[in-house]
């Protein structure tokens, strides 16, 4: 069996250190937390749901070798810090202090490669990727290698956020031309595996002389640490410039940007990700019952910057009951 690690980022918004640091550089940087902005406050909330984050993998991902929780240093009373699988991951044990303090999830993701004794092989979640059906490693890695799926898809421009995947593909059109993409990567691309509505998209841009852009599923992603370190060195200042940014900054380029440099290599084996996980940005009629108990194995239950209070409290409700009549036996991370 393949060794292969998890990393998942986590953060108590009401850890009081926290949010006086973040309030400090948050003034000095003069910082929009609008609803359209990179790091509206949605970005930061929590649902209370991370027990069942580990219940999820305990169940669904037993074959984990090492779970590396990182977080701002904190870390969930209930938690058992003594589980043999697990290892708390302070920002300062891996990120360099020249990046310190960071309020960035850019600056984290593309760091992980420093944690000390990571894996070759792994897998990085946040918080609200949940595991909720059993799964093996070669849903993730076959051979040391991702599985993905490489989907073109035109690139939306709706938010300030989409202004970090522009620069990622800026910075991947000046290593790859499209023919070099498509040489490497055509038949992995159009086969059985590719479901027909990622086919679809893929195919209507075929004709167009550069790739627009190449779809996230924003679900745990494989990664290899080897391909972290490659690119740090091929990369030196688009890397620290990234990692340098207190908070995330539509300036450069983000950790995504690893995610596609393997899939336009080549770096990667055919997978249905429509059929394996789905990301679903939640509101008042979203059911979350039904999307806890589908047969997808992978979902992302992600918060939505338009919630007000009270629908946030709605969502967080139900999101909490699913979680518990789905996952209701305690694990072994926690006290």
């Amino acid at each position: 069996m393949e060794k292969i690690d998890i990393v998942v980022s986590w953060l108590d918004d009401s850890d009081p250190k926290w949010q006086a640091d973040f309030n400090e550089y948050r003034k000095k940087e003069n910082l929009s937390m609008s609803k359209n902005s990179a790091n509206n406050a949605s970005r930061f909330r929590d649902y209370d749901t991370f027990r069942y984050w580990f219940r999820a993998i305990e169940k669904n991902a037993p074959w984990v070798n090492k779970i590396y929780l990182v977080t701002y240093g904190h870390s969930p009373e209930w938690l058992n810090l003594e589980h043999p699988k697990l290892q708390l991951m302070k920002h300062e044990d891996f990120i360099p202090k020249e990046f310190l303090p960071t309020f960035s999830s850019v600056t984290i993701a593309m760091n992980l490669h420093r944690i000390p004794g990571l894996s070759e092989n792994f897998v990085y979640f946040n918080d609200d990727m949940f595991l909720i059906n059993p799964t093996k490693t070669t849903d993730f890695f076959k051979e040391g290698i991702p599985c993905d799926m490489l989907t073109l898809i035109p690139c939306a421009t709706y938010e300030e956020l989409d202004h970090l995947h522009i620069n990622n593909m800026n910075l991947i059109h000046r290593k790859f031309t499209k023919q070099d993409i498509l040489k490497k990567n055509l038949w992995k691309m159009i086969n059985f595996k590719t479901s027909l509505p990622y086919l679809g998209t893929t195919l209507l841009q075929l004709p167009y002389p550069t790739i627009s852009y190449i779809i996230h599923f924003h679900l745990a992603t494989p990664l290899n640490k080897s391909m972290y370190e490659k690119l740090w060195e091929e990369y030196p200042k688009e890397f620290t410039q990234a990692s340098t940014y207190k908070f995330r900054n539509i300036n450069g380029i983000d950790d995504w940007f690893i995610r596609l440099y393997s899939l336009c290599s080549g770096n990667f084996v055919p997978k249905n990700m429509y059929k394996f996980g789905r990301f679903f940005k939640l509101n008042v009629q979203s059911n979350v019952d039904k999307i806890v108990n589908s047969k997808l194995k992978l979902v992302c239950l992600n918060d939505n910057e338009a919630l007000d209070d009270d629908e946030l409290q709605v969502i967080t409700q139900r999101v909490q009951k699913a979680m518990e009549m789905k996952f209701p036996q305690k694990s072994s991370f926690e006290k």
